[in-house]
C-alpha cells in the first residue's frame, strides 16, 4: 500500500456484500480462483443477468481478498463466513478488506469518518460532503480532478452506501455517522490470526486495524477482556506487562470455540 492509486473502481464494483459472502464460501471450498470463476459463469452462481456485472464483482473479489494486505487469507475468511458467527460479525470482518484494497475509499474513510470521531467534528455526512472531499483530493490528484460530474456523483453515492452497509451511517434519509458495535468474534478472529503469525499480543493491541473500527485503546482492552471471559484466551496484566495465552488456535476456534 505504499503507492497511492486513486481510481473510481468502487463505482463499477459496488459494495456487493452478499456476493462477497458467496464467493468467499466457494473459494474456501475450491481454493482456486480459476475454478471459482468457471463455476460462477457456468452455474450463474451469483444470479446475475449481465456478464459484465459478474466480471465487475469477480474483479472486486480478487482485489479485496486475493491480494496481500497482511490480513487473513480468503480461505480463512471463507471458513468464518460458513461458521455460526452472527451475520453482523461476518460483515464486520470484511470491512478492512474493502478499505485496504481501495486507496480512495480508505482515504475518504479516514478523512470523513475516522477523523470526524477523533476530532469530534460534526458527526453527519451527506452527498455534498463527499463531493467536497473529492474536489479537495482533485487539487492534488489530477486523475480525480478530471472525473466528470456524473462520475463524482456516482462515487459519492457508492461511498455512502458502503458506510450504510457496514453500519457506519444511519439509514437514509438520516445522515448521522455512528460507531459500530464491534463483536467479540470479530476481535478474536483478527487477534488469533495475528498472534498465530508471530505478532506479540501487546503489538496486536495497537494494530492499525482497530482504528478502522473506530476503537480506542480502552475499547480494545475491553474486547480483549470480553474474549477472555468467554474462554477464548487468558490474559494477565502486571503493570505494563500483559501476558496472553490462547486456548485455541484460529482453526480450533473456528470449529469449537465460537458461541
Amino acid at each position: 500500500m505504499n503507492s497511492i492509486k486513486l481510481n473510481s473502481g468502487l463505482v463499477r464494483e459496488g459494495v456487493s456484500i452478499q456476493e462477497m459472502f458467496k464467493l468467499l464460501q466457494l473459494y474456501s471450498e475450491l481454493r482456486d480462483y480459476t475454478e471459482v470463476r468457471k463455476i460462477v459463469f457456468r452455474e450463474n452462481y451469483l444470479g446475475k443477468i449481465s456478464d459484465s456485472r459478474i466480471e465487475d464483482i469477480l474483479r472486486a473479489f480478487k482485489k479485496r481478498f486475493l491480494s496481500n494486505f497482511g490480513l487473513p487469507s480468503a480461505e480463512v475468511v471463507g471458513e468464518i463466513i460458513k461458521s455460526d458467527l452472527s451475520d453482523a460479525g461476518k460483515k464486520q470482518i470484511l470491512l478492512p478488506y474493502y478499505l485496504y484494497s481501495d486507496d480512495l475509499l480508505r482515504l475518504a474513510y479516514l478523512e470523513l469518518v475516522v477523523a470526524s470521531f477523533k476530532l469530534e467534528r460534526s458527526l453527519t455526512l451527506d452527498h455534498t460532503d463527499v463531493l467536497d472531499f473529492l474536489r479537495e483530493i482533485g487539487k492534488r490528484h489530477n486523475n480525480v480532478r478530471k472525473w466528470s460530474k456524473y462520475l463524482k456523483g456516482k462515487w459519492a453515492t457508492r461511498f455512502l452506501t458502503f458506510l450504510r452497509t457496514f453500519g457506519l451511517l444511519e439509514k437514509f434519509p438520516d445522515n448521522r455517522l455512528k460507531k459500530i458495535h464491534v463483536k467479540p468474534g470479530t476481535f478474536a478472529f483478527f487477534t488469533l490470526w495475528l498472534t498465530s503469525n508471530g505478532r506479540p499480543f501487546q503489538n496486536v493491541l495497537s494494530h492499525d486495524i482497530w482504528g478502522m473500527y473506530l476503537l480506542d485503546r480502552s475499547e480494545v482492552m475491553e474486547l480483549a477482556h470480553t474474549a477472555s471471559r468467554k474462554g477464548w484466551w487468558l490474559i494477565e496484566i502486571s503493570g505494563d506487562i500483559i501476558s496472553f495465552q490462547p486456548n485455541y488456535s484460529l482453526e480450533e476456534w473456528l470449529k469449537y470455540g465460537m458461541e
